[in-house]
């Protein structure tokens, strides 16, 4: 038996040649065209339930209130995608603290979409306004901590 010593060549067709080729090319095409499409999407969309904004409206909340709280949590956005976006972000930004819906605690979290009479919400929670942050968060306490 003789041992080849010099390694043969495969050469395909030409049309597999080029069939491949553009195989290739289409498939790096795609690639680009799903990178841009996907870039200008999020460019137009980056943040459509405001997430980032939380940090800055409740950037003095975690000052106030001890880290190993649980919170309650009243807003007067309907019930829905919004409502859950506001409460699942509140909850991400004040992290390691706890949110539960309803005032039943020390220390409740306001978090409105439009501007109100927070003290008549205040009271008509048993809790008193502990601070204002503005754009619709609000610091509320449970009224027998004075």
């Amino acid at each position: 038996m003789k041992r080849a010593s010099v390694r043969e060549q495969v050469r395909y067709p030409a049309g597999v040649t080029a069939g491949l080729a553009a195989a290739v090319v289409l498939c790096l095409w795609g690639a680009v065209q799903s990178y841009s499409t996907e870039a200008a999407y999020q460019q137009a969309n980056s943040d459509p339930y405001m997430v980032s904004m939380q940090f800055q409206r409740f950037a003095q909340v975690p000052e106030m209130v001890p880290r190993d709280a649980v919170m309650g949590y009243l807003s007067d956005a309907p019930s829905g995608v919004v409502d859950t976006a506001m409460f699942d972000s509140a909850q991400y930004v004040l992290a390691p603290r706890i949110l539960e819906r309803g005032a039943a605690h020390d220390w409740v979290l306001g978090n409105f979409t439009r501007p109100g009479d927070f003290h008549s919400v205040a009271q008509a929670n048993g809790l008193r306004l502990e601070r204002d942050f503005g754009n619709g968060a609000i610091l509320f306490r449970r009224e027998e901590h004075r």
